[in-house]
């Protein structure tokens, strides 16, 4: 009896594991932990580049839906939904707007029950305000990483009006009062593209929808200024120096603009210049920007970064936030102001 027990206590320490042993094996688990976690990391941010992207190409597929439903004419960037006949400003003082993404959540929508009410969780509210965008197609997953928000991309301020913006920048002339139609844009003409979020701000309301911001503020003075909204093939304003202002060249970012979503608030409730509608890239380790364009391709603009975060280079061509010159306006340009 006691030759056996001694037998089966030999045979229970020739099976047990050294405390070596099993550092080893714990730390063999920790290396695989910490070879796989950045590789399923990477995998989810591919699948989140992915979906953003698939959200971008319905949107503009809603947008030409729009436009081949409109007589050929892109939406309004946005309009308040009771609007002074004058000067566009809000008549009813209660600040609802309509926007090109509240329409595409309208036509996106199942909830849709007819043209006064949207049921949403129950509730019916109005279709098309700024606070009440359903649609999926206008959250990029990425960008939700930054907090829950409303929408996160931007539209293309020269095509997509607000007349609003048009008279306040335009003392006197012609002023744009209609949006683009499909024959005015480019096949390179960008449509939509990922932006900043502004968090509080934009988990409230749709927040900023036009990009007029790009390029420096150059596009919103598009309104006063022809030669910012409309390509010119001939090109001009490359060869003022430092050359940087040509239809071909790269936009210009601003000096002070950073690639993040900013969360202080500024005096509309999100922050201003430099980030309302600029571009962010926000995926493939912040170096891209997924961009929709008017041909339906949606495509990713890369940009290289400084070691301090600051941009290097990027692909966002200046002729892509740009449409045709319309007919019978002739090229009402000044070569000396870029």
């Amino acid at each position: 009896m006691h030759r056996n027990t001694r037998a089966s206590n030999s045979r229970a320490q020739a099976r047990a594991f050294t405390l070596v042993e099993l550092l080893v094996v714990i730390g063999i688990i920790a290396v695989l932990i910490g070879v796989l976690l950045p590789v399923l990391a990477g995998v989810a941010a591919r699948g989140r580049d992915v979906k953003c992207q698939a959200n971008l190409r319905s949107c503009v597929q809603m947008m030409l839906t729009y436009a081949t439903e409109n007589k050929g004419s892109l939406p309004y960037g946005w309009y308040y939904n009771r609007s002074d006949p004058q000067t566009w400003d809000d008549a009813a003082g209660d600040g609802r707007l309509t926007t090109v993404f509240s329409l595409i959540s309208k036509m996106a929508s199942k909830h849709y029950k007819g043209d006064d009410v949207f049921i949403q969780s129950g509730q019916s509210v109005n279709p098309e305000g700024s606070r009440n965008n359903y649609a999926p197609y206008i959250r990029c997953p990425e960008a939700e990483q930054a907090g829950p928000h409303i929408c996160s991309y931007a539209v293309q301020f020269s095509a997509f009006i607000t007349p609003y913006y048009e008279r306040i920048m335009v003392a006197s002339g012609p002023i744009q009062d209609k949006p683009a139609r499909t024959r005015d844009l480019f096949p390179f003409t960008i449509l939509i593209h990922d932006t900043a979020v502004h968090l509080p701000g934009m988990n409230e309301d749709v927040g900023y929808v036009g990009d007029a911001d790009v390029d420096g503020q150059r596009f919103w003075r598009a309104a006063a200024i022809p030669q910012h909204r409309y390509y010119d093939f001939s090109d001009p304003y490359s060869r003022i120096p430092p050359g940087i202002y040509g239809n071909n060249k790269p936009t210009v970012m601003g000096s002070n603009w950073k690639n993040i979503d900013p969360r202080p608030l500024g005096a509309e409730g999100f922050n201003t210049f430099p980030y309302q509608g600029n571009l962010r890239f926000r995926h493939n380790k912040n170096t891209t920007c997924n961009v929709g364009y008017a041909d339906g391709r949606v495509e990713r603009v890369e940009a290289k970064f400084l070691a301090n975060g600051d941009l290097r280079t990027h692909g966002a061509l200046r002729k892509s936030f740009m449409i045709k010159w319309p007919n019978g306006m002739g090229l009402q340009r000044n070569p000396s102001v870029p």
